[in-house]
């Protein structure tokens, strides 16, 4: 792998945990709406996964969907974790903060799950990006 594209699978994991560490620090601001930190979840998240199609030197898809970022994964023979699947959830987020009307409010316990949801994809994204470079 080239170093400029290795460089690019890690800017991309860098910009996911920012925007992970952004909605975590931001959930107890008055007037920052979980709606809007969900959407940062989402987009952490799909950076992260868009991340690991670079690290694994496939271009990532210009969409938005997570399960079709997950599937692009496995069909690249990497078995995804059972918490991992779960990613897809947070597709609603997308559409919610272009769409409010679409779709219930988002309360703190759906923020939470989104937040565990990124965090663990992250880091599993992470520990692949590792072990892939120890050539596992």
């Amino acid at each position: 792998m080239a170093r400029e594209d290795l460089q690019e699978a890690y800017d991309w994991l860098r910009r996911a945990r920012s925007n992970f560490l952004k909605a975590k620090a931001c959930v107890d601001v008055e007037g920052v709406a979980l709606e809007d930190l969900c959407f940062d979840l989402h987009q952490a998240t799909e950076w992260a996964l868009k991340a690991l199609l670079l690290y694994l030197q496939r271009t990532p898809p210009p969409l938005h969907d997570l399960e079709t970022l997950l599937g692009q994964i496995a069909q690249g023979g990497i078995p995804l974790p059972e918490l991992v699947k779960e990613v897809a959830k947070l597709n609603r987020y997308f559409a919610l903060s272009r769409y409010p009307k679409l779709q219930n409010p988002v309360s703190r316990q759906d923020f939470f799950e989104a937040l565990d949801l990124t965090e663990e994809t992250i880091r599993w994204v992470e520990e692949e990006m590792v072990d892939r470079g120890r050539g596992r």
